[in-house]
């Protein structure tokens, strides 16, 4: 997904201009009718004490109707691609337990409750989870610099928790704040490894962007039912692989295949360059990890720094419109070319392509991050009175599930 302006932005961003990021951001939420989120914690001084009856340790645990509710805001304002702002509920819920497999439907709406607006929130996604354990070496829920870390009691979803408060301040060096609430034994909240709260704001003289994420409630399934899995047509992307044909003037065509895991809390990734027709995603020593709560994050920032679709500069006129071909279909896409800003000269172009409908029946199946993504990318020379000089080519190939022995995930290659 398009995300490196989001890291960015989170790890080099300046400090002054706090007064205007104020006005806009009220100005803005004036104009758009959205709201911060309820339901933000509090921390106490002291420990007033709370018992829990029946709660999970592990995701050994999972029940049916297992669930935790999370209110959400994000921001970004002076950006090229304007200002904008999100706000809403996420709920993430137990739909289907067969171990080793836990079954998870994530979805987002406004505030209200009615279905967020944004196309990247708009539908719900499946999430198979494997019970197992957690990754060796898990990444740091604040990554990049020190931190300092802290135990408190918190106050959230009508309940007292021992609390881990994870904390860093850039601020003296023009940079972001940013603190993380963690249950110190996540209980219900096991499901996003304990999180209770999130909160970052980075202010700039020209450009802010900040999040807050906060416990708004959980519920414990009755432990009844197994639930049936669901079929993967909206997949998060655990439990699915895609294949991407790149090229370029210095080698030859090749096929890389992308392979989502998920395991204990967390998402895993892994790219197979020279991938064989047998290799079927079962092996994720090496994988990228991300915690799950680290992924809804970015997802709700996600649609706030691609505010419009397709991905584009405020303002700037909507690209023109192609049928791009997947396997035995075709998609209508957005196609712009436009100056690929490389030192070599003016005369190096890139071409893009996105599709124009992301819920697409013929995406079917396909994982989260493709969709979100460009279809095709390629980079050229085009001198004046002179073909067209290739450089570079991806394109997305095909696409398809793991998971086996369980017919109600199977969906065919396409």
């Amino acid at each position: 997904m398009a995300d490196g302006g989001l890291r960015q932005m989170q790890r080099q961003s300046f400090r002054q201009g706090f007064t205007a990021w104020a006005m806009g951001a009220l100005i803005l939420l004036m104009g758009c009718g959205t709201s911060r989120p309820r339901g933000f914690s509090t921390v106490t001084e002291v420990p007033p004490g709370s018992s829990s009856d029946q709660m999970p340790t592990s995701w050994q645990d999972a029940r049916v109707g297992d669930r935790v509710e999370y209110a959400f805001y994000a921001d970004r304002i002076g950006s090229r691609r304007g200002t904008s702002a999100s706000a809403g509920q996420l709920f993430v819920e137990v739909i289907a337990v067969r171990s080793p497999w836990v079954w998870l439907f994530i979805r987002v709406t406004r505030n209200d409750r009615q279905p967020h607006p944004h196309p990247f929130l708009s539908h719900g996604f499946v999430l198979p989870m494997r019970m197992g354990q957690a990754p060796t070496n898990p990444p740091d829920p604040i990554e990049d610099g020190s931190t300092s870390t802290t135990r408190q009691w918190a106050f959230a979803a009508g309940q007292h928790w021992i609390a881990q408060r994870i904390a860093r301040d850039d601020s003296p060096g023009d940079g972001p704040t940013q603190h993380r609430l963690y249950a110190k034994t996540p209980g219900p909240l096991y499901l996003t490894n304990g999180l209770i709260e999130v909160h970052f704001n980075a202010f700039g003289f020209s450009m802010s962007a900040g999040h807050s994420l906060a416990l708004v409630s959980f519920q414990r399934g009755s432990g009844t039912v197994q639930g049936t899995p669901p079929v993967m047509g909206n997949p998060w992307g655990p439990g699915t692989w895609y294949e991407l044909l790149e090229g370029s003037s210095t080698s030859s065509v090749r096929v890389k295949r992308v392979c989502l895991g998920a395991e204990q809390g967390y998402l895993l990734r892994k790219v197979w360059e020279k991938p064989r027709d047998d290799v079927r995603c079962d092996d994720f020593q090496g994988a990228e990890v991300v915690s799950l709560e680290n992924a809804l994050i970015n997802l709700v920032n996600d649609s706030v720094y691609i505010p419009t679709w397709p991905p584009r500069d405020y303002g700037a006129p909507l690209p023109r419109k192609v049928r791009v071909q997947l396997g035995q279909e075709s998609v209508v896409a957005f196609f712009e070319e436009a100056p690929a800003n490389r030192g070599e000269g003016s005369d190096w172009m890139r071409s893009k392509s996105y599709p124009t409908d992301l819920w697409s029946p013929v995406l079917r199946g396909l994982p989260m991050e493709a969709r979100f993504d460009r279809l095709s990318e390629g980079l050229y020379q085009q001198s004046e009175g002179a073909p067209r000089k290739f450089y570079s080519d991806s394109r997305l190939l095909r696409w398809g599930t793991w998971l086996e022995g369980v017919p109600e995930l199977s969906t065919s290659a396409r």
